[in-house]
């Protein structure tokens, strides 16, 4: 039987095709219902199933790729490295189906400085403990940086087993990212869902460390530029501070600077004062509180800088740091850079220390590089600062100089040539009102003069010494006395030097007083100075072996040193010692040193 119709032309009818097979019998087909035979169907039903499994396959296949490109894009979007390392374990984790995931970051010394993790809670991680520094597998693949796809990590040979509060891990796959060519450190998946990694799941943790390696390398990248911004700051403001007279000290402004540039928790500067022994002059942060404190140069970052006059980068290993820099940085550091401060005609000012904490990433040689030429900078800034200090120091002298010999050359002659006048005016009157009006007027202008001749003596010494009450008050004496032959004694006790300016002003202008009087009037062969500070209360002694004082027509000048001592709580006496003459006592009370010097 054929089926109708022009469009199947001598097509065999399919009842006829299976009677023409041997053994069927047409009755047999005549009862039967018009259907399929058993066999293809079969074979048809397989077909279909294969290409529903290839399509699931396929979906899979896109479902991961899609998942590898999710993960690129979140590694490669990012610039802070931080956060780029943490994308890549997650986005690792993710594909793989891996509960627990890491990368090891490996250091200079060939072990783990960094340990990123995902899949394990706060709490776990505190009953662990330490990180891992890269023992066992996680070495084998810093030693032999090649993937590796493990059933059963705890049969290797390589491994060290677990710490007692450490989840079981069986399954493993390692894979090494490389930045520029040079491993920079290592993909750690374990326990996968699926119950082991397949070599699918190693392909694509591959390609996403080599995604990996180009984020890092571009947040490198990143971030030394703003590493060289920092620093380049930080040399900018030290540069304008100094130009602009800041108020804040030199090396206090050099070692924040320095601190914040290198992202450190702490610098100093030291300086020698001995062969064998250093003194922290400045410091910021951590251990700003060690200003002052001195140690010794022997085995320690300091001593080796100045030495060497080389930078110095040392890193928190036990051999360096066990007895060598205990002295001069902070126990629990972990990496320290120093480096010296250079001076005028290549000298070495000092050393420049910064450091981070224990938990902290190590220095790189760029960070070193870097805080080598701040310092480089800050030595030549300093010298510019000195050079500027001398030149204003030069023309203060100049100009006062000129003002003491304009006070000399005409004010003081003309003092004295009015003072003159007044006595040559004595001899005239006849009241002693007015005789006793005009001696007022003399002594006046006699004061006068003592305080303009002090005054050319301040600005013709050096500033610097202007506020040493030691200098002034041997000056005073020298004045006083060198154009005698009084045989002149002096002592002196005390931290005299702590007195206040005021207070040291009267000082000197009671010695200059009470020394003049004995040189005019005593008409003695010796005097005796002491000049003692002691419990607050400061002494100015004169005695000499002159006539004695008597009964002075005019005693301005006592008058004088005692509205002085009052001012300051003391007061003034005189009396006659043993053998003659005249010792004269000027106190003054100081309660604010008490403390300071009991103590000492």
């Amino acid at each position: 039987m054929k089926v109708p119709g022009p469009s199947c032309p001598d097509i065999p009818d399919p009842v006829e095709s299976v009677l023409a097979e041997p053994g069927i019998s047409p009755t047999v087909v005549a009862n039967a219902d018009l259907s399929f035979a058993d066999v293809p169907r079969l074979a048809l039903e397989r077909l279909i199933d294969q290409l529903t499994d290839r399509a699931h396959d396929v979906l899979a296949a896109q479902g991961r790729l899609r998942g590898l490109l999710r993960a690129n894009a979140a590694v490669v979007e990012e610039l802070s490295l931080p956060v780029v390392l943490r994308h890549v374990v997650e986005g690792a984790r993710e594909l793989a189906h891996a509960r627990y995931g890491a990368l090891g970051v490996i250091g200079p010394d060939g072990h783990l400085e960094q340990f990123i993790h995902v899949g394990m809670d706060d709490p776990v991680v505190g009953r662990i403990g330490d990180l891992p520094k890269g023992q066992g597998i996680l070495g084998l693949l810093i030693t032999h940086p090649n993937p590796v796809r493990l059933t059963d990590l705890r049969t290797h040979a390589a491994a060290v087993g677990f710490p007692d509060a450490h989840p079981p891990m069986a399954s493993f796959l390692g894979v090494p990212i490389r930045v520029r060519g040079q491993v920079f450190g290592n993909l750690y998946l374990s326990e996968s869902t699926n119950g082991e990694f397949t070599a699918d799941d190693e392909q694509l943790v591959t390609a996403l460390a080599g995604t990996a390696g180009v984020a890092i390398a571009n947040a490198r990248l990143h971030e030394q530029t703003m590493e060289q911004r920092r620093w380049l700051d930080a040399s900018s403001e030290l540069t304008q501070a100094f130009l602009a007279h800041s108020a804040e000290p030199p090396l206090e402004l050099l070692v924040r600077l320095a601190m914040h540039a290198a992202s450190a928790e702490m610098a100093m500067f030291s300086t020698p004062i001995s062969k064998h022994t250093g003194r922290v002059d400045a410091a910021a942060g951590t251990c700003a509180g060690r200003v002052g404190r001195t140690f010794p140069l022997d085995r320690c970052v300091v001593g080796r800088v100045i030495r060497s006059r080389t930078a110095e980068l040392v890193r928190p290993s036990a051999a360096e740091f066990g007895q060598g820099i205990a002295d001069d940085v902070l126990d629990g550091v972990g990496a320290v850079i120093g480096v010296p401060l250079p001076g005028p005609d290549a000298t070495v000012r000092g050393a420049l220390i910064v450091a981070r904490a224990g938990a902290r990433a190590h220095f790189t040689e760029d960070d070193r590089d870097h805080l080598v030429q701040f310092a480089v900078h800050a030595g030549a800034a300093l010298d510019l600062e000195r050079a500027r200090e001398d030149h204003e120091t030069l023309l203060q002298i100049e100009d006062h100089d000129r003002i003491a010999a304009d006070l000399h050359d005409h004010v003081i002659q003309e003092l004295f040539a009015t003072g003159m006048g007044l006595q040559s005016m004595l001899s005239q009157l006849t009241q002693p009102a007015q005789r006793a009006r005009v001696l007022r007027y003399v002594d006046t202008l006699d004061d006068t003069i003592r305080t303009i001749r002090n005054t050319i003596y301040q600005l013709q010494m050096a500033p610097e010494k202007q506020t040493t009450i030691m200098s002034r008050l041997i000056a005073v004496l020298t004045e006083q006395t060198d154009t005698t032959d009084l045989a002149l004694a002096t002592e002196f006790g005390g931290p005299l030097e702590q007195l206040p300016i005021d207070l040291a002003d009267d000082v000197v202008a009671v010695l200059r007083e009470a020394v003049s009087n004995t040189v005019r009037h005593a008409g003695g062969s010796t005097v005796t100075v002491k000049v003692t500070f002691l419990a607050g209360i400061l002494t100015v002694e004169v005695t000499d072996n002159g006539v004695g004082i008597g009964h002075p027509t005019r005693s301005s000048g006592l008058s004088n040193m005692r509205r002085r001592a009052e001012n300051h709580a003391g007061a003034l006496c005189h009396s006659t010692p043993l053998g003659g003459g005249t010792r004269l006592t000027w106190t003054a009370r100081h309660p604010r040193s008490d403390a300071p010097h009991e103590a000492a």
